[in-house]
């Protein structure tokens, strides 16, 4: 009974770390604290926090990486991207940011099939697609910025 607990442990434990590989979302910390970018995205592997008006948090795994920088009033800039091995998978993921953030009171510009801009008061996100010729993989970018809206 105790392996069967275990195993089912694990399970969910990967599970919701290949869910939580591909979190994206940094747009939605734009404007919040410290604290609620690492209770969304866990502890960051490295902070700098040298210059007090300019925090950097960096996240990295194999298939992405994050950046916030922060000040006192909170996240103005965050920028993340992923990497994917096809590009259906890539545009699903794309297609549910634009889907969930919409939900979330954005609007959204299309700028060309694999480039949108999304904004919402006090909010800019730029999404876009890519082919890494080299790789062969599909990498997206998001670049969010808090705006003075």
């Amino acid at each position: 009974m105790k392996a069967v607990s275990i195993i089912s442990l694990t399970i969910i434990i990967l599970l919701t770390l290949s869910v939580y590989a591909q979190d994206i979302n940094v747009h939605t910390v734009i404007g919040k604290n410290q604290s609620e970018v690492v209770k969304k995205f866990g502890n960051p592997v490295h902070k700098d926090d040298s210059n007090q008006a300019m925090v950097c948090m960096f996240y990295k795994s194999n298939n992405r990486t994050m950046v916030f920088v922060a000040d006192k009033d909170g996240v103005y800039q965050a920028e993340a991207s992923a990497f994917f091995e096809n590009e259906q998978t890539a545009r699903n993921k794309m297609d549910e940011f634009i889907s969930e953030s919409i939900k979330n009171e954005f609007s959204a510009d299309t700028v060309s099939v694999s480039d949108f801009c999304l904004y919402k008061k006090g909010v800019k996100v730029d999404l876009q697609l890519s082919e890494n010729k080299i790789s062969k993989k599909y990498e997206i970018k998001v670049k969010a910025n808090r705006t003075e809206d």
